[in-house]
């Protein structure tokens, strides 16, 4: 009898097991199907969409091609960001635009000059394949509003200025399939062997800025009779090569937050021509001796074969920083860099200049022996302003 009771109670106890199993099983699979049914629900989201006005101490080395100088000046942004998600499927979407003016009591004419011109547009899909990874394909469209100039001393009136870029002159549009790591929200590395990278500039004049192939040139006589040689660029070139982008984003503090963004680009098929350190050696000791002796050097009229040049393949690359920091709910304080290299993107640099003997003109002194070369870009922005944020 009493193994009898004991394996009631076993049996008993087994039951009750089998029992508790059962509804921790359904429990789960009650859970697992709310969390499947959430995760299939789509939805967007508008995350970090702000615009407001910012007055601006700017500095812009030399190279730039987005502004110039160091001064005080005003600018205006928009960022717009919409999101798209569905069980294993992200969508985003981004505009930037930015547009500031700088004043300066050296200018005579015109007094407002642009200093800040940026037009983006971003689309990038995704499609998560891991805990972490998603294979991702994305467009991305960069240039600016309005002409930019480009004025070899501060007080020089606006007939004197050149222009060096328009709206799409220069244009990039670049479209990339690859991997994208996303370990957490604030963080993301993205890669790709294989990226299109398109430059338009639809005004063949300044296609020499950006690296465009010289197409013909030509000889104009003005109303007053002076002539000057006039260089027709090609308006298109396609580059694919290799890209990587690293983004981080986050809060130090409360009130302080760091976005920093790192992407470069390597072309595979196409190279952009440049001059060789033996001619550019050659036209500086030529520029400088000219400078002493008081002559006029033309960088213009600069004539050269085809053993000066050189094509070059090289990396792109743009490093963004922004420090940014919430005084109030509606006013901030931020801190913005840009270091830049693109070997498609030459600069004719003034270093010095002095009055002629005439003393009506100017003898000017150029770097890289008065060759448009590229460089290193830079330029900082330290601003204090006001901001609305909606969601």
């Amino acid at each position: 009898m009493k193994k009898f009771y004991i394996l009631c109670l076993m049996a008993m106890a087994s039951s009750l097991a089998m029992a508790n199993d059962l509804v921790t099983t359904a429990t789960k699979l009650e859970k697992n199907k709310v969390v499947e049914e959430a995760s299939d629900t789509a939805k967007w989201t508008f995350p970090g969409c702000s615009v407001g006005l910012n007055l601006n101490q700017m500095y812009f080395n030399d190279y730039s091609l987005e502004g110039e100088g160091a001064s005080v000046a005003m600018d205006a942004f928009l960022n717009l960001n919409a999101v798209y998600t569905r069980n294993k499927v992200m969508w985003e979407n981004n505009l930037a635009a930015k547009y500031g003016m700088i004043y300066s009591n050296q200018y005579l004419d015109p007094s407002f000059r642009k200093n800040l011109d940026e037009l983006f547009l971003n689309t990038k899909y995704g499609y998560k394949v891991s805990k972490a990874w998603y294979v991702s394909a994305f467009a991305n469209l960069e240039t600016q509003f309005a002409k930019g100039f480009e004025y070899y001393e501060k007080d020089l009136e606006s007939d004197t200025a050149h222009l060096v870029s328009h709206f799409f002159a220069p244009a990039t549009i670049k479209i990339s399939l690859g991997m994208e790591c996303i370990p957490n929200k604030y963080f993301s590395a993205f890669i790709s062997p294989v990226t299109a990278r398109l430059t338009v500039c639809r005004i063949d004049t300044l296609g020499g800025n950006y690296g465009m192939e010289l197409l013909n040139e030509e000889m104009r006589i003005s109303k007053n009779g002076d002539t000057t040689l006039v260089k027709h660029y090609d308006k298109f070139r396609a580059e694919v090569g290799a890209y990587f982008k690293l983004k981080s984003d986050f809060d130090i503090t409360k009130s302080l937050h760091l976005l920093s963004t790192l992407e470069g680009f390597y072309s595979y098929n196409k190279a952009v021509q440049t001059f060789t350190t033996a001619f550019v050696d050659s036209m500086t000791k030529v520029q400088n001796r000219m400078y002493l002796d008081n002559e006029m050097f033309d960088p213009e009229a600069v004539s050269y074969k085809n053993e000066d040049l050189k094509d070059v393949h090289g990396w792109y690359l743009k490093w963004k920083l922004e420090l940014l920091m919430k005084v109030s709910k509606y006013v901030n304080i931020s801190f913005r860099t840009q270091l830049k290299y693109d070997n498609s993107e030459a600069r004719l640099v003034e270093t010095d200049h002095k009055p002629a003997a005439d003393g009506k003109s100017m003898l000017r002194k150029y770097e890289n022996g008065g060759l448009k070369m590229p460089g290193l870009q830079f330029w900082e922005s330290t601003s204090i302003g006001v901001a609305y944020t909606f969601k």
